[in-house]
């Protein structure tokens, strides 16, 4: 029982939806009807300033890191952990305040991340915006940040737990891009 508790917490905290929130407050619209009208930190940049745009990102690391060590005060256990970082994601993603439609989960997930690996991520961060300055790619700057993660995870002997997280929430992050795609923009909300 008490792990369900942990997930459904997790899921809730990860779901607060910070980029409609601060959007709200400092230009009053709705981040949804701005941009490419998804609910996250790129396209709060995108659509209202970096000073938005790094507010959220950073509420959305938050969130994601205070889930899990939530989750790490209320259980010794490594997957009750894991689950916890997991459900914050998946919360990011679908967030239920907002019908479900929520962002990509990038830095919900670097938030669980950096509980989990803090210098492995921190690193793998500085080449990700490294990377970003020179490409000004973001999905490739992604894919470079997070492979340098992977192979500094196999370096440094991450638990199998860690490992199992990572290769299951890293194609997460790809798949809601594809489901957010593939579903209509109405610009109606």
């Amino acid at each position: 029982m008490l792990v369900l508790l942990i997930v459904l917490m997790a899921y809730l905290l990860g779901s607060i939806p910070f980029s409609y929130i601060v959007t709200s407050l400092v230009s009053r619209v709705d981040i949804r009807l701005l941009g490419d009208g998804n609910v996250g930190a790129r396209n709060t940049t995108e659509s209202v300033g970096l000073f938005a745009g790094v507010s959220v990102a950073l509420l959305d690391i938050g969130k994601g890191a205070l889930a899990v060590l939530l989750a790490q005060q209320l259980s010794d256990s490594e997957v009750v952990s894991l689950l916890a970082g997991a459900a914050a994601v998946v919360g990011h993603d679908f967030p239920i305040y907002l019908k479900f439609k929520g962002g990509q989960g990038m830095a919900a997930l670097a938030g669980t991340f950096l509980v989990f690996m803090p210098t492995l991520i921190l690193i793998s961060a500085a080449v990700f915006f490294a990377t970003l300055a020179i490409t000004r790619n973001w999905d490739m700057s992604c894919a470079v940040g997070f492979a340098l993660l992977v192979g500094l995870m196999f370096l440094t002997r991450q638990s199998l737990g860690l490992l199992v997280y990572t290769f299951i929430m890293l194609p997460s992050l790809a798949m809601t891009k594809i489901i957010q795609n593939r579903q209509p923009r109405t610009r109606q909300v």
